[in-house]
């Protein structure tokens, strides 16, 4: 598999505070706080009951999206 056949699993959603800013949403893991993606699905949509959650204390809808490859930003130079 190469990182062009990689797709990304994330739930996002507007700030909460009123910024009007999409972005990633976090939830509490055995990690921790951590932002919401991964590369299977299932990981993310477990979180299901926590973001719903969210969703109802702030009233701002959050989605479960994928991200497909579109390009190679920047790599680095270690590594192969």
């Amino acid at each position: 598999m190469s990182v062009a056949d990689v797709m990304l699993f994330a739930w996002v959603g507007e700030d909460e505070f009123g910024s009007g800013e999409i972005g990633l949403k976090q939830a509490h893991v055995p990690a921790g706080l951590i932002p919401l993606v991964a590369v299977r699905q299932d990981k993310v949509e477990k979180l299901w009951p926590q973001l719903e959650a969210q969703a109802r204390r702030y009233g701002k809808r959050i989605r479960l999206v994928r991200f497909r490859f579109d390009a190679v930003i920047r790599e680095t130079e270690a590594g192969e």
